[in-house]
Parts: C-alpha cells; structure tokens; sequence
C-alpha cells in the first residue's frame, strides 16, 4: 500500500512529463513536415512582409491583405494548381504578359522559366501592389528582363477609377461609372487609373506572344480586344484567364461574346483539371456558364505543354 500510494503522488509529476514530451515530438514532426516557407517569412515594417514563392522566390507582400497575403506567408502558395498548369504553358525565351499582376506570384514564375532570353510584362494599376512586385523582381535578380506598367489594359485608351480596399487587394477591379473620390463609405478606396490598348504597346509586326495570364476582374474580354492584332499574329500563344460570366458582362463583354471572339481567333478551351491537368472544354459549354469563377486556358491546337515542370 504504501508503494502504491508513493505511485498515485508521483502521477501528476508523470503525466505533466509525458505532456512534454509529448508537446516536444510533435514540435518536431511539425519541422520536419512544414514547408520551407514557414520558416521564410519575415515582417519588414509598415506593413510589409518577405514570404518566399514555392519555397524559392523572394516575394514582398502587404500585410494588411486577408486575401493572398496569408496564405503566402504561411504556405509560400498561392493557387497551386492553376500556377503549375501556368509553368507548364510558358517555355524559356517565350513574352509573358501577366494582366492583374498584383504582387507577382504569376509574373515571378513566369521570370524565373522564360530566363534573360523572354521577356515579361507585368500589368498592375495598384501603385502598392506595382511597388511590392518591382521590389520582388529586383530581389530575385529578375528586373533586366521583367518590368511592370502602371496601368490597367482594356480595349482603348483612357483612364477609369479603380475600387481597391488595403485588406483585399487581390480583387480591385475598374469601375468605369465611378467619379474619382477617395474613401468611401463601404469601405473601398477609389484612385484614378490609366488604362492602355495592349497593342499601342507592341506594335512591332514582329512581336509574338508566347503566354498572357488574365485575371482581371472582368476586364478579361475589353483586354483581349485592346490586343487583338497582337493575338492575330502570335500562332502559338497560349491564355489563361480568370472566367467569371458576372463580372465579365458586367464591364461591358459577356462570355458568349468572348467565346465567339476567340473562336474567330481559331482558339480552343481547356478547363485546369486535377493535378493541373488540361481538360477540353468545348465552347457552346463554356458560353453557357453563367456563374461562378474558374480559370480556363485557350490556345489554338494542342497548347505546349511540359509536364515535368512542377
């Protein structure tokens, strides 16, 4: 009895022991299975953070964003699955655009495969977010060979009011019907953009697009207009743009539109399947949606495809 009344004062010492150790082992499986990037962020102050891209790309972020921010910061991803079927599209040497750049995540990747001999056009009328990408190309040694516009493409030349709110800088989108007053009750800030014609800007004949990424909240359809001598003369250029039916008639070009502008253009469809895997997507279907977002490819024939690259 006396044993076992010594074991039972002892316990709780035991069990807070087995607690450590506990707490210590799984410290240590969380190390050794976390991504790289966790270990990788770190705030710079005034409310920037360096997070890293795919565990290998130096990329700067706003903190104060609830959208793409944290999950860069916490993960290094962002879009997995569209990204990597993106890096399958883009080949070295290849003129990437990517429309709605924000910080980068695409516009970095498409650097880092099309190397010094491509080049990449990064569109992206938010001053804050065109500050934080021009600072990532520089850090990743990108900035000979990858720029970004402060501006916004569209089927003319102009200016429109951008509506952008710091915690959801990933969805600023133009709204052409408003005046330029900045803030506003609901929360969104207001500044006034210019916007650009993509082909004012590679006018050369002998200008060839290799991939466009597009997301652009809408403005998908009056971009593709505003660069259709450059998608005429580009045989093998790829797409990949954001399809939201809402938001695409909403700025003035609905998707049965778009689908009988490309289909004129001779391209094709493809949804992004599992694994990132291309999957047809015939155009009478993807005219017929009329809600949600997904991304598509479009691309005349069968688009270059590289399946080793992750």
């Amino acid at each position: 009895m006396p044993g076992l009344f010594a074991d039972l004062l002892a316990l709780p010492t035991r069990l807070a022991q087995i607690e450590q150790r506990l707490e210590a082992i799984a410290a240590l499986v969380a190390a050794r299975s976390a991504p790289p990037s966790l270990s990788r962020s770190v705030y710079l102050g005034e409310n920037t953070a360096l997070a890293m891209l795919e565990g290998r790309l130096p990329i700067y972020v706003d903190t104060r964003s609830t959208d793409i921010a944290p999950h860069l910061l916490l993960t290094g991803s962002w879009e997995p699955e569209e990204l990597r079927a993106f890096r399958r599209l883009l080949r070295p040497g290849d003129l990437a655009l990517d429309l709605g750049a924000h910080v980068g995540v695409y516009a970095l990747s498409a650097a880092e495969i099309v190397g010094p001999a491509g080049r990449v056009h990064a569109f992206e009328p938010n001053p804050r977010s065109a500050g934080l990408l021009r600072r990532s190309l520089a850090v990743n040694g990108f900035a000979g060979f990858a720029e970004v516009h402060l501006l916004a493409a569209g089927a003319a030349a102009g200016a429109s009011t951008m509506m952008i709110r710091p915690e959801l800088e990933g969805g600023g989108f133009l709204d052409r019907a408003m005046p330029s007053v900045a803030p506003r009750a609901d929360g969104f800030q207001t500044l006034t953009v210019q916007v650009v014609a993509l082909d004012t800007l590679f006018p050369d004949p002998a200008t060839r697009l290799g991939v466009a990424k597009l997301d652009i909240e809408g403005m998908e359809g009056q971009a593709l207009l505003g660069m259709r001598r450059l998608l005429e003369r580009s045989p093998e250029a790829r797409l990949m743009l954001e399809w939201a039916p809402a938001m695409l008639a909403g700025q003035g070009m609905p998707g049965p539109e778009l689908v009988v502008f490309l289909l004129g253009l001779g391209f094709r469809f493809w949804r992004i399947g599992p694994d990132a895997a291309l999957e047809p997507l015939p155009g009478e279907e993807l005219a017929g949606l009329s809600e949600g977002i997904r991304n598509i490819v479009a691309a005349r024939g069968e688009p270059p495809w590289d399946r080793d690259r992750a």
